[in-house]
């Protein structure tokens, strides 16, 4: 005997409606066979790694039937594997509050709780999404692509992180990156409908590019017949027509182009450096004649003045040229991924030098390598920590924190006073657990701080 899913009466099987209440028995019995369907529905798309229909055929199922606890198991698991952890927790918490004595939402929810740090995480790859979002808005589009890059390091199953960076490789028109972007997209979710329009805007642009490479490298070649067979000859370069042309006036025309050339780039050069130690030796006599004689003070600081000026326009154009070349050898490293190499030449950049779009080009070539130099130092002080290596650790966290004292919410700042309190610099670390303290005084690692110091500070006195 079944019971009415309303009054609870008990109701035979051969029973359209509850005899006691007179609520119609087909009508629920239908409700639930459609919720076990959705439910079928979404494990199979589920193991074909269709997640957004998975997550379609599950939601409608726990809609039907809103105490199917298997099919939340499943749709809090299908949100885990699709990069959205706060999804799957509320419908494991939404399962526990439905069946407390379930062992599958019990265990989801434990070895949630037992990853150190899970919490933090989901929190910064959120605000890092919600804050590339307002830079997309804002037209910001290099910011924002360095922010969304940062959470598919912290989160590489975001679906959602995947497709936003595709669409901004997309507005660069750097059509190649987007399709790699879209391609790991669709290894978690490989039939999301958003994935597979941007693939199909992507392929667009790409054979065009492809049609244009293989026209390239046909017109390096001459086609001509013979009156039999077609015959291929490479096409002459402009020196092989130099090489073979009999115009003596041409040749001798370039040979004075070039002598010019040579005296514009070699000579002038040499010069300007004669000239620069000229100015210098001048000045070093003024400065010694004037030690030597008061008399002549007046006429020699007009001439101190003059060469001054002098070293100046000279000086002056050496360091300006001299900051450019190392911010463009930066640049050139950063994209080679040479980051502390980067980060030298950058140090040997003087901002005031300048103009708009160089400060710009520095901001942009900074924020990058900064990221990038504070993520591999975080990890090697990480690792010099879980095998004791402290003055490794310190010297790694050190530099994380010159260059941002706030990376990972803190942490980077916390391991330094740890570090430091293992090497057995308390002044040190007594120093880093007062920033921490000052900067995070509500979160955990504020309130350890908090503790530390206490205990630092009684041993010392004891």
């Amino acid at each position: 005997m079944e019971k009415c899913f309303y009054c609870k009466s008990p109701v035979s099987e051969e029973q359209d409606r509850c005899p006691s209440c007179g609520a119609s028995q087909k009508a629920y019995r239908m409700i639930m066979d459609s919720s076990e369907m959705a439910y079928n529905e979404g494990l199979e798309r589920a193991c074909e790694h269709d997640l957004s229909r998975a997550i379609e055929s599950l939601s409608r199922a726990v809609r039907f039937n809103k105490r199917n606890i298997k099919a939340r198991n499943l749709l809090g698991l299908v949100y885990m594997e699709y990069g959205e952890p706060v999804l799957a927790l509320r419908e494991w918490v939404i399962a526990k509050n439905f069946a407390p004595d379930d062992e599958l939402s019990d265990r989801y929810l434990n070895s949630v709780s037992q990853d150190v740090g899970l919490f933090d995480r989901i929190d910064t790859a959120t605000r890092r999404f919600n804050t590339a979002l307002k830079y997309c808005q804002s037209g910001s589009t290099d910011l924002a692509l360095i922010e969304i890059k940062r959470v598919i390091h912290d989160n590489p199953g975001m679906v959602k992180a995947r497709q936003l960076t595709a669409l901004l490789y997309i507005n660069d028109k750097q059509y190649s990156k987007a399709y790699n972007e879209l391609k790991e997209a669709e290894k978690v979710d490989w039939n999301n409908p958003l994935t597979a329009r941007y693939i199909k805007e992507v392929k667009k642009h790409l054979v065009p590019e492809k049609k244009h490479r293989e026209k390239k490298v046909r017109r390096q070649t001459i086609e001509y017949n013979d009156g039999h067979d077609v015959v291929m000859i490479p096409r002459q370069t402009f020196i092989e027509a130099l090489d073979n042309s009999k115009s003596g006036l041409f040749n001798i025309l370039l040979g004075i182009a070039i002598g010019v050339l040579c005296f514009i780039f070699v000579v002038t050069p040499t010069i300007r450096i004669r000239e620069n130690e000229k100015a210098r030796t001048a000045l070093i006599t003024a400065n010694n004649k004037a030690a030597s004689s008061k008399s002549d003070a007046a006429t020699l600081k007009k001439q101190v003045d003059e060469l001054k000026s002098q070293l100046d326009r000279y000086e002056g154009q050496s360091d300006v040229k001299g900051s450019y070349e190392s911010l463009l050898e930066s640049y050139s490293k950063s994209q080679d991924e040479d980051y502390d190499s980067a980060s030298n030449d950058l140090s040997d950049v003087n901002q005031d030098l300048l103009d708009k779009n160089g400060k710009a080009l520095y901001k942009t070539v900074s924020d990058t390598v900064d990221q990038k130099v504070c993520e591999k130092k975080y990890t090697e002080g990480r690792q010099a920590l879980a095998r004791h290596d402290y003055k490794a650790a310190i010297e790694a966290f050190s530099q994380v924190v010159k260059l941002d004292d706030s990376y990972e919410n803190g942490d980077a700042l916390y391991r330094l006073a740890e570090a430091y309190e293992d090497n057995g610099d308390k002044d040190n670390a007594i120093k880093y657990y007062n920033k921490v303290v000052d900067k995070y005084a509500d979160s955990y690692k504020g309130r350890s701080s908090a503790r530390k110091i206490q205990t630092l500070q009684s041993s010392e006195g004891e």
